[in-house]
């Protein structure tokens, strides 16, 4: 009867635990209890209730179900059995010869990891067991001390068992192992299972879970890095949510922190860029207490201002504007600036991104930007003061320093340098509605752009062209003449030479007395002046303050009529002698200038049909051409190569108003393209990349090619033999070799082929990768333009993918990538493209030889991606009636199979033809395919190439 009643009360008691209303606690403490009652003094029915309680967990191991009351019931079992597990430390551990004579909770776990329940041939069985173990472990406290011998055997089952073949229990094995890794052991084999498991298992759950049990170390940390570019978007998503929960920002370098806001934020998911933004960053976030400002002191904003931008605005939208504005205000003064003490790049950038962001939000942000900024004349006399007093300076230390300039110095100039590149940014879009503060603005720009050395401050030199060039053309409603003329007298006041000579005339002692008294008086009306100014503003009269502007302009310009009297006038032959200055600074200035002069005038006339029909009327400016033939061209000449590179970029500019010019200076950017140094030839491609697109390369290329390649014209230049008709001779016989010998023979090469010889002169015989990136952009960007379509260069660029040499060059692979993802999708020319290039491309992969890199990539799956790219199925409006190209493939792979039957590549080709997508409607093609069917199983004797075409055959019957 006693037996009953336990068997009957453990029952009930896993009857209970399948339900949720029932506390795992409590029904644990009333069996416990109900177990002493009933084993006290009682050696049989302790042992009947330990085998009752074993059998029950027994019958759990074998449901396969995956249900919650099975899940549920196994929980029970771990959280009792833990009740009489030995956890403390002063207990001895005592060995047993009956494995009844242990607690329940060593019988059981030593039961469950018996070989005939772990090695079960049921995977349900193995499955069970691990996860049974799992909450055998996790029901004890995480600081227990429990049996050493136990804990190894169960390390050994799961480590067993973490090999599986079922992924399931791979999974299931690798959560389980979490309890028994070592992360202060270096050769912790747990530990070691988990980093093989989460790199090289082929299933998605058990690399997430190894990823998720994983102990984070400085040895494991880079490991579960590289999973946030997990092929799998759930791997991906799980490795950033282990960083933000288990990492704090502090334990990553500067350059890991940067790695995951750009990969998490530039994700294809969604999902992963929402556990970025809403769980990482704001975990960062909440470690500085939810200040801004302090956490991107842990980022790089001057050298990584782009992902830093992603970051800032990720957080900004997990706020409201009132917020943020509240965030921000205990940064101003009483003005709404940040005092230039404590305007560290950090602040300014936070700034200006703040205002950026709520400026996106319509009306009701642009209400809150009031708060954050003053009026325009403030700001304008902001900036000017930060200029003066702290970036300036910078100027005439590195001159007395030179060669000894310290790093922290030059790290100093770059944060000063990036903070007034900031401001600058932000006055743009201040309210430019304020004549007196637009035209402040003005002044200190065109001061500050004056002033600032390009060759010390090199990235502030194009902001202050660009921020001048558009708060004067947009805001004042100036002409483009009035425009062009403005920075004509920049460059002219830029380029004056300074005369060696003294002059003769000078004015009397009185007269210079009488003169300085003048320029004293008006300086007293200027100060006066000002204050009113001031006033108005403060009040906001600006109607008074607009013109109170313009009489101080007037007086200003009363005080230098007074001021150049004082200064020794020169005579006109001396003049005459003063050279223009030529310096590499000077030069740089004044081509940047004219860069942002010519990208503001094309955007401008491009802005709408009426002003390109005007632009195509008027032409060029004189003005303009005048600089080209006076400045820009002579640049190109000089040694220096950051003048010659702004130059080819200012020139390329110029050549987007006109075909004409395009075409007269073609030649020119293709030469410098193959002769200069690598940044000068990257600007070169750019420009030709932006003219073949803009208007094609029969505009640009004149006189059809004859027979002898020496004889094309570029424009107006014909070959003149050296290395532009060497290169162009050799790739001559590549195109020959590569086009010619297929199935298809033009009767004479286009333009088109000349050029992409050209290209590809440039692309393959250069070390620099910034020039084989911008090749790889023009290549990609004029064939999906369909501006050229060249077979030669679709088989190059899938060479280019498949070499595993370019594994590093990152950015030239995204072009080929982005490449690869729509051209195929594009049109039927493109497929017909594609199918000129399938076996030339697979005869370089057969033909590699062992030295080559070509010789380790898979054959199938560069075959397989051809047939996949060539589908008819992917093109929308696909012409079906007159063929595709796998309908001319088939033949094509047929007659290649022919011609070598023996060849160790058969498999290959074979392989491929019941993958192609073929026409039931062109029956003359599929009656041409028979006998090659037939003439193939012939000749073929690969067992394996045999079963493919008998397949191939049964489709085309």
């Amino acid at each position: 009867i006693r037996m009953e009643i336990i068997k009957n009360k453990v029952r009930e008691a896993f009857e209970k635990s399948e339900e949720r209303r029932y506390n795992f606690d409590k029904l644990a403490e009333v069996l416990k209890k109900f177990y002493n009652e009933q084993t006290e003094n009682n050696e049989e029915a302790r042992r009947y209730f330990f085998t009752t309680f074993r059998d029950h967990c027994e019958y759990l191991l074998v449901i396969s179900s995956r249900d919650l009351p099975v899940e549920r019931c196994l929980q029970f079992a771990a959280k009792f059995a833990s009740f009489f597990a030995n956890v403390n430390e002063e207990e001895e551990e005592l060995e047993y010869n009956d494995p009844m004579d242990q607690d329940l909770y060593t019988y059981i776990f030593s039961f469950m990891l018996e070989p005939e329940f772990h090695s079960n041939h049921d995977k349900t069985v193995r499955f069970r067991i691990c996860q049974f173990v799992q909450y055998l472990l996790s029901a004890v406290p995480s600081d227990a001390t429990m049996d050493g011998d136990l804990i190894d055997n169960a390390t050994k089952v799961l480590l067993d068992r973490i090999q599986d073949k079922v992924p399931s229990v791979r999974a299931q094995a690798a959560k389980s192992l979490s309890r028994l890794q070592q992360p202060g052991d270096k050769n912790c084999p747990v530990i070691e299972a988990y980093l093989f498991h989460m790199a090289a298992d082929d299933n998605t759950s058990v690399r997430s879970a190894a990823l998720s049990a994983v102990s984070l170390t400085t040895k494991t940390l880079p490991e579960v890095i590289d999973r946030i570019r997990d092929i799998s978007e759930s791997v991906r998503k799980i490795a950033f949510q282990v960083l933000s929960q288990k990492v704090g920002i502090k334990a990553l370098t500067s350059s890991q922190r940067l790695h995951l806001i750009k990969q998490g934020l530039l994700d294809g998911s969604e999902a992963v860029r929402n556990v970025v933004k809403k769980q990482l960053l704001q975990a960062w976030l909440l470690s500085f207490k939810g200040n801004i400002l302090q956490l991107f002191k842990k980022l790089d904003v001057v050298g990584a201002f782009e992902t830093c931008s992603d970051a800032i605005v990720a957080i900004f939208e997990n706020s409201s504007m009132a917020d943020l504005v509240q965030g921000f205000l205990p940064l101003l003064n009483e003005e709404k600036l940040v005092e230039h003490d404590v305007l560290v790049p950090e602040a300014v950038f936070y700034w200006s991104q703040l205002c950026n962001f709520l400026r996106s939000k319509g009306q009701d942000g642009e209400n809150q930007v009031e708060d954050l900024l003053p009026t325009t004349f403030i700001f304008a006399s902001y900036i000017e003061k930060y200029m003066t007093q702290y970036l300036l300076p910078f100027v005439e230390r590195i001159e007395s320093l030179r060669e000894d300039f310290p790093q922290e110095e030059e790290d100093d100039k770059i944060e000063k340098e990036f903070v007034a590149e900031q401001l600058v940014k932000m006055a743009v879009k201040m309210d430019l509605s304020d004549d007196a503060g637009r035209r402040k603005l003005v002044e200190v720009l065109k001061t500050a752009y004056e002033q600032v050395d390009v060759l010390c401050f090199p990235c502030l030199t194009s902001p202050l062209a660009e921020s001048l060039l558009k708060i004067d053309y947009h805001s004042a409603n100036k002409t483009e003449e009035e425009h062009i003329a403005l920075v004509a007298n920049m460059i002219s006041s830029a380029r004056e030479g300074t005369s060696p000579a003294p002059t003769q005339d000078c004015l009397s002692e009185e007269q210079i007395v009488d003169c300085k008294l003048k320029i004293a008086k008006v300086s007293v009306k200027i100060n006066e002046a000002n204050e009113q100014l001031e006033e108005f503003i403060t009040d906001k009269n600006f109607e008074d303050a607009s013109k109170m502007q313009k009489i101080i302009d007037d007086l200003k310009g009363e005080k230098r009529e007074l001021e150049d009297d004082l200064i020794p006038k020169q005579n006109d032959e001396v003049l005459s002698q003063v050279p223009e200055k030529d310096d590499a600074g000077t030069l740089i200035k004044c081509l940047k200038l004219m860069t942002e002069l010519l990208s503001s005038i094309f955007l401008s006339r491009m802005s709408s049909k009426q002003r390109r029909r005007r632009s195509q009327v008027h032409g060029m400016n004189p003005t303009i051409l005048q600089l080209l033939e006076t400045l820009v061209l002579p640049s190109i000449l000089i040694p220096a190569p950051e003048v010659r590179g702004e130059a080819v970029k200012c020139l390329a500019t110029s050549c987007m108003f006109s075909v004409r010019l395009a075409a007269q200076h073609f030649p020119l950017f293709m030469k410098i393209a193959q002769a200069d140094v690598y940044n000068v030839r990257v600007e070169a491609i750019n420009a030709a990349n932006d003219f073949l697109r803009i208007f094609g390369i029969n505009n640009l290329v004149t006189g059809p090619m004859e027979e002898n390649p020496n004889k094309c014209k570029l424009g107006e230049e014909s070959g003149d033999g050296g290395a532009s008709t060497v290169v162009l001779s050799k790739f001559m016989n590549m195109l020959e070799d590569e086009i010619f010998n297929m199935d298809f023979k033009p009767q004479r090469l286009s333009k088109n082929d000349i050029f992409i010889c050209f290209l590809f002169s440039v692309f393959f015989y250069t070390q620099e990768s910034e020039v084989r990136e911008a090749s790889a952009c023009l290549l990609t960007r004029v064939l999906i333009s369909h501006r050229i379509l060249s077979s030669v260069v679709v088989s190059r660029l899938i060479l280019l993918w498949y070499n595993p040499s370019t594994s590093e060059e990152t950015k030239l692979l995204q072009h080929v990538n982005a490449f690869l993802d729509a051209f195929p999708y594009m049109s039927k020319a493109a497929h017909d493209c594609i199918e000129f290039a399938f076996l030339p491309t697979l005869r370089i992969f057969f033909n590699a030889p062992p030295s080559s890199p070509y010789a380790s990539v898979d054959i199938n799956n560069v075959s397989a991606f051809l047939v996949c790219i060539t589908r008819p199925s992917i093109i929308e409006k696909a012409d079906l009636e007159e063929g595709s190209a796998h309908d001319n493939l088939a033949v094509m792979i047929s007659n290649e199979v022919l011609s070598d039957p023996k060849s160790p590549h058969v498999n290959v080709l074979c392989r491929m033809l019941p993958m192609l997508e073929l026409n039931i409607k062109l029956t003359d093609n599929l009656k041409s395919l028979m006998p090659l069917c037939d003439s193939m199983l012939e000749e073929v004797t690969d067992k394996a190439a045999i079963r493919h075409l008998k397949k191939f055959l049964s489709q085309v019957q």
